[in-house]
């Protein structure tokens, strides 16, 4: 390898390094103290960079809640749990298949979900955002939709959008989170309720 690839190579790798270093920094504190009240100055001193650098890798904090919401609708996660769901034999397998995929989502993004939700009451371009990741969730559940009716047991009577829309009301993080930590059933008997709710709404049985 010749010595400018090598320093190249060192160069691409500290700039990713510190790229982590300031979305992690920005995601705690968006979590601890809100976005709103979060200020580029307290990102740049937690992730030991200057101000300018956060600006300049990560497009200040409008960009680190942007990288923050691509993270939680277009990670490798969402992709995963759509292929799982297209690899499920029967429409009540994809459900299940969805279900268990809502759990790990959440698992890994919740705290994301609430820092986006809570910033867009207060701040327009996070409302932008929370747009934008609404509107990503409903097309990758029309997708699956698509591939429950292709497998049969979607009621006749429900177009692809609206058998998204009532996963998505059924599924939505509020309700999840709703079943799970406020009434206290934990996430196994909220991810089940929901499910055979959705079943039912859903499929022909």
């Amino acid at each position: 390898m010749a010595q400018d690839d090598r320093y190249r190579s060192r160069r691409d790798e500290y700039a990713e390094v510190t790229w982590q270093a300031v979305v992690t920094a920005a995601r705690e504190l968006f979590g601890e103290v809100g976005y709103s009240r979060t200020t580029v100055q307290q990102i740049a001193r937690r992730a030991r960079v200057s101000p300018a650098t956060v600006y300049a890798q990560c497009g200040g904090k409008q960009g680190l809640l942007r990288t923050l919401m691509d993270a939680w609708t277009a990670g490798s996660l969402v992709r995963e749990i759509i292929d799982a769901c297209a690899a499920a034999p029967s429409a009540a397998d994809k459900l299940h298949v969805l279900a268990d995929g809502y759990v790990a989502l959440y698992r890994s993004s919740g705290d994301i979900i609430r820092i986006i939700t809570d910033a867009a009451a207060a701040a327009p371009d996070a409302a932008q955002f929370l747009e934008t990741a609404n509107a990503r969730h409903h097309e990758a559940l029309v997708e699956i939709v698509a591939q429950i009716r292709k497998a049969g047991d979607l009621k006749n009577n429900l177009s692809d959008q609206d058998a998204a829309r009532i996963i998505y009301y059924h599924f939505r993080f509020e309700q999840f989170t709703l079943a799970a930590d406020h009434f206290g059933w934990g996430e196994d008997r909220a991810r089940d309720w929901i499910r055979e709710r959705v079943e039912i709404a859903l499929l022909d049985t």
